[in-house]
């Protein structure tokens, strides 16, 4: 916010002692002022001066302060001007009002109402920089995220495109070669872990460029949802054993057939349940529940990880945010504190929001985190919905 000492008044008037006054008040309530003894002084002034405020006599030599307004306005509307006139010309302070002039000053003049002007027109021009800024800031919000929206886009391309290549030849040469030395299994199989990682990388980038763009959900279709939390948990039961950690599941009911997006709510409990097996250490504990309520299904991922300082619960949703030093970052979807691109949580976030869902974190650094999802039984998407009103027209010109 802008301080009385940041905005530069000047003062115009002929008469030395009405400007030395102004002067001296102004000055004593904080603010950087300039005096004109007519109004081409004053424009040769503002030619170098930012000014914020303008206070102009209307009757003067040379030019008048009506003259002088409608030059300012034609060259700075910004600037905030106020005149000053005597009983005898209201009428022309009125003129002024109607030229752009935001407020006049009576003569004799009594300085507690100039103050009380002052003090209105400076919370004007603070609004307007704070209003200004705002836009700006803004701006540059929607900018970055074009930004962000293009490299997601044209890195998932540039990607997927050579993963493919890449792929189709090392499968040839795994033929071609056909060897049986463990030396030479154990690199194709370290290149094909590499290729697949990358692959399903490339894979959730997409996810995530489709969903910000108001897509990919795919068809909404009829899907035992606690079944697929199972199938999901089981697929997933190797990784946890692989670093000792005690995966656990409930149902509650065991069965629950809703209308869902298979896939997206399948990647959504993958990513809670990545999330969970990256920040908690070995031997410890991860479980995943859910359960149904009147309207919705809830899932949650409780672990007895890291945890996550309340600062950071919001960031931790942002594209490309990683909770631990990027300087110490190291690339894994199994290690403990394995580093990623900082895309799943955020990837999950947008699966969720765009299902009109809710998700939370409850945690403390330490003490591990809980992540909360509730998901209406009938969710609406645009994909979801479209297919429907489609299927609902086919079946109706079939039975025409």
């Amino acid at each position: 916010m802008l301080l009385p000492k940041d905005i530069q008044i000047l003062v115009v008037d002929d008469e030395e002692m009405i400007r030395t006054v102004f002067q001296q008040s102004l000055e004593l309530w904080g603010y950087q002022v300039d005096v004109a003894a007519n109004g081409k002084i004053a424009l040769e002034k503002c030619r170098t001066v930012p000014y914020h405020m303008v206070i102009t006599d209307l009757n003067m030599p040379e030019m008048d302060g009506m003259m002088l307004l409608q030059k300012l306005k034609d060259e700075w509307p910004f600037i905030e001007v106020l005149v000053v006139t005597g009983y005898a010309t209201i009428e022309l302070a009125i003129e002024a009002m109607k030229l752009g002039a935001y407020d006049f000053i009576l003569k004799p003049v009594n300085f507690d109402q100039v103050k009380f002007t002052i003090q209105k027109c400076y919370r004007e021009i603070c609004s307007r920089a704070e209003n200004a800024e705002l836009r700006e800031i803004n701006a540059q919000l929607r900018e970055l995220n074009e930004l962000k929206s293009k490299f997601l886009a044209i890195t998932n391309h540039e990607i997927r495109t050579p993963l493919t290549i890449i792929k189709g030849y090392l499968e040839i040469l795994e033929m071609v070669l056909n060897s049986r030395d463990p030396e030479v299994l154990e690199i194709f199989q370290i290149l094909n872990n590499t290729v697949k990682d990358l692959q399903s990388t490339a894979e959730r980038m997409h996810m995530l460029s489709l969903l910000n763009e108001g897509g990919w959900l795919g068809p909404a279709e009829q899907t035992n949802v606690m079944a697929l939390g199972r199938s999901v948990g089981e697929s997933m039961a190797r990784l946890f054993r692989h670093r000792g950690i005690e995966f656990k599941m409930e149902f509650r009911p065991e069965n629950l057939v809703i209308r869902i997006p298979h896939k997206a709510v399948a990647v959504l409990l993958k990513e809670l349940l990545h999330n969970a097996l990256k920040f908690t250490p070995d031997e410890g504990t991860v479980e995943l529940v859910m359960w149904e309520l009147p309207d919705w299904v809830v899932i949650r991922v409780r672990d007895t990880g890291i945890g996550i300082p309340v600062e950071k619960q919001d960031l931790i949703f942002k594209e490309f945010y990683e909770v631990q030093d990027t300087n110490n970052h190291k690339s894994s979807t199994e290690e403990f504190m394995g580093g990623g691109m900082g895309i799943g949580l955020a990837l999950a976030r947008e699966i969720v929001r765009t299902l009109k869902g809710a998700i939370e974190v409850e945690s403390q650094p330490g003490s591990g985190s809980s992540f909360i999802v509730r998901l209406p039984k009938a969710p609406v998407s645009q994909v979801g919905q479209a297919l429907a009103q489609m299927e609902s027209a086919s079946e109706l010109s079939t039975k025409q």
